[in-house]
């Protein structure tokens, strides 16, 4: 494991609250830790299977800045095999404790190359699949599935919207600028007023609810400017705090949009009756939603011809519509 001595040792200068004592830092366990831990809250059965671990190239904690140096994979027999970015494989044993500090318990989870700690790192109850070295957050390991998003998965160009009023951007949105992500981990915004600034990409993670949450964070030089936080199961979207008001949509995704003309009740007309009927089935979908007991109540057809933006079926349809009979804006 000589290569993950020498990473470590590099990485040495980071960890100013631990004691380095080997080249691996190793003794985390014995550090003070600000944060609590439950004991005896994982086992071998949960720890087993395979591992990244990371650490960071910047002065920002790994969470935000990760750095793969290795994989870990571990069985459910107490051994484990690491294994380098040059393919070089080493192995030992995983071994658990308990440590009291300042009278509060704590799971340490340790990897064991014969007789020298590799990896010491205490186990968090409400953080599951991050184990930490220490307690500065420089270096980790982490399961492997919940650290699968890649840069290359965001590089292209992306609408940042905005809540068009008082419901979230995923009922209402407005496009209010663009952002350019680069594979070389950099971007470029730009307001629709022209006004543009660059500055990095950090692909990193947030733990919410014990889940890791994929986020990538945009700095202007020292100062974060967007956090947006990416589900797998909305891989065009890219939200932005946690209010629902903001986020980034996809160009490709925003442009594949199909959007209806407007005639809502299917007269062959678009007019105002065709705003009067949206509103009806938003307000009152019991009676004029497609299942609505109304004689009158919009169909599917309706709802595919009233989505004009082609975000579904909202009060901005409506709005649009309306500003379209007044010649302000187009279908």
């Amino acid at each position: 494991m000589k290569n993950f001595v020498t990473i470590m040792a590099a990485l040495g200068i980071m960890f100013t609250s631990v004691p380095v004592s080997t080249a691996y830092a190793a003794d985390s366990a014995q550090t003070s830790v600000v944060s609590e831990a439950s004991p005896a809250t994982t086992d071998i059965e949960h720890l087993a299977g395979q591992w990244k671990y990371q650490a960071s190239d910047t002065d920002l904690y790994v969470s935000i800045s990760p750095t793969d140096y290795g994989t870990f994979d571990i069985n459910k027999d107490g051994t484990y095999t690491f294994t380098d970015n040059n393919g070089k494989k080493t192995s030992g044993t995983v071994k658990f404790s308990i440590e009291t500090i300042g009278g509060t318990p704590f799971q340490c989870i340790s990897l064991y190359e014969g007789q020298e700690r590799m990896f010491g790192g205490y186990y968090h109850s409400d953080d599951p699949d991050i184990i930490y070295h220490g307690n500065n957050h420089f270096s980790r390991i982490i399961r492997k599935e919940a650290s699968e998003a890649k840069m290359s998965d965001f590089v292209g160009s992306w609408k940042y919207q905005e809540s068009n009023g008082n419901c979230t951007v995923d009922v209402s949105a407005k496009d209010a600028g663009n952002m350019e992500i680069n594979a070389d981990g950099t971007y470029k915004f730009t307001k629709n007023d022209g006004v543009s600034e660059k500055g990095k990409v950090y692909l990193g993670d947030e733990t919410i609810g014990g889940t890791v949450l994929t986020v990538l964070r945009f700095y202007n030089g020292s100062d974060q400017k967007f956090s947006a936080t990416y589900l797998s199961e909305r891989p065009d979207e890219l939200h932005i705090g946690n209010g629902g008001m903001m986020r980034f949509v996809k160009e490709s995704a925003a442009a594949a949009k199909v959007k209806g003309n407007g005639d809502a009740n299917c007269d062959g007309n678009t007019d105002m009756s065709d705003v009067v009927l949206i509103m009806q089935a938003l307000s009152n979908p019991n009676k004029y939603g497609t299942e609505g007991t109304a004689a009158e109540h919009i169909t599917a057809a309706g709802v595919k011809n009233a989505d004009v933006d082609g975000d579904g079926l909202t009060v901005n349809d409506a709005l649009h519509i309306q500003k379209y009979l007044l010649g302000e804006l187009s279908l």
